[in-house]
């Protein structure tokens, strides 16, 4: 079914205030301006890629918030590596967060004495160049930044956003 689409338009004379109408009007008169507003229904199939972009944003940006904030009076993260994870989501890299349950379920059982370093080589390797970053965070979780040209699982269907 298509959008539902419904217009209104508005004429403004001079020194009154706007007077809204259902039917489109134009006048001759100096100081009448004239014009259309649309609307559209918010579930509109034409706003599905912008739901979706502020969904993996607004998830992203809660994953490196996690590392930063809690109970705890210690952090992993410096403010360095927080800007740097910050600058990833600002720029439409998508953060991903695993625990280590999960992330060895996904990736191998080698991952708890191993570093990040090494993590991100093997991600690099296995899914090309879309892995930025791979590093540890609090609770023993993993952070892994891709682009959003990897699409292959686990990142396609994972429940760790």
């Amino acid at each position: 079914m298509p959008p539902r689409r419904t217009s209104t338009t508005w004429r403004y004379t001079g020194y009154r205030t706007p007077t809204w109408r259902t039917t489109r009007t134009t006048t001759g008169t100096t100081g009448t301006t004239t014009g259309t507003t649309t609307t559209y229904a918010c579930n509109s199939p034409k706003f599905r890629t912008v739901r979706q972009e502020c969904q993996w944003r607004i998830t992203s940006y809660r994953n490196v918030y996690t590392q930063i904030t809690g109970p705890g009076t210690k952090t992993i993260f410096s403010p360095t590596t927080a800007n740097k994870w910050v600058r990833y989501v600002n720029t439409g890299v998508r953060v991903f967060k695993f625990t280590n349950t999960e992330f060895t379920r996904h990736f191998g059982t080698t991952w708890t004495t191993r570093t990040p370093k090494a993590a991100w080589r093997y991600l690099r390797t296995k899914y090309g160049p879309g892995i930025k970053d791979v590093t540890r965070g609090k609770g023993n979780c993993w952070l892994v930044a891709t682009t959003k040209t990897v699409t292959t699982r686990p990142f396609s269907t994972c429940t760790c956003m």
